[in-house]
């Protein structure tokens, strides 16, 4: 079997090298769930992953493949990713009001582009908070991401062979997820100062996942 996952740092197994000194590879739930029920993990997740980073993922190129089943964790619409041509690379930021709180952004981009280059980027972003995000905005872009990802299973028959999970609250969205993992959860165990699940707090959502997956297999 082959399960295909996607999401952000919380499923990729984010903090755990530099704060749990593991490799996240060997001890994330989705490695867990994949040595439970003996099958290959495809985990193509990303610290900092936006809604659009997991659509490109699986929509960018027709997909060669159907997998035994399917992990999505969908992230904050805030969060949006750009092709840099200079670099060649897909980048990452979200809308915030102050683009120095971002440390996925503002010290990367100064290296990359130089200071005054960064400076109009930072003016974008917070123009972008201020004049474009909003509310609805984010609601629209998270049900165009979770209906897509529904409605292509579906196609390809793997619509009782899905796990959907979030970084949002129940009552920031109107779809169904199958787990929440919101700042607020106490589900499972936490990095201390930093919110991302430790060793323990992936066992405790690989147990939950695989007691889902067993009634479905």
């Amino acid at each position: 079997m082959k399960f295909y996952f996607d999401g952000c740092s919380f499923t990729y197994g984010g903090e755990l090298k530099r704060k749990c000194g593991v490799n996240p590879e060997d001890v994330r739930w989705s490695r867990l769930v994949c040595d439970h029920f003996g099958a290959e993990e495809i985990n193509l997740s990303c610290g900092g992953a936006a809604n659009d980073t997991i659509m490109r993922h699986l929509f960018d190129k027709t997909p060669d493949e159907v997998y035994d089943f399917y992990f999505f964790q969908t992230t904050y619409p805030r969060r949006q990713e750009f092709y840099d041509t200079i670099h060649k690379k897909w980048n990452r930021f979200k809308f915030i009001e102050d683009i120095n709180k971002n440390p996925l952004s503002y010290k990367k981009y100064v290296k990359r582009w130089g200071l005054v280059e960064t400076k109009k980027f930072e003016e974008w972003i917070r123009f972008g908070y201020k004049k474009i995000y909003s509310d609805q905005y984010a609601k629209t872009k998270e049900n165009i991401t979770y209906n897509a990802l529904k409605s292509y299973v579906a196609s390809v028959g793997r619509e009782k062979k899905t796990f959907f999970s979030t970084l949002l609250k129940p009552r920031q969205t109107d779809n169904e997820y199958d787990l929440y993992l919101h700042k607020e959860s106490k589900f499972f165990d936490r990095i201390p100062n930093d919110g991302h699940p430790n060793i323990k707090g992936h066992k405790t959502i690989a147990n939950y996942v695989i007691d889902f997956v067993s009634e479905r297999l």
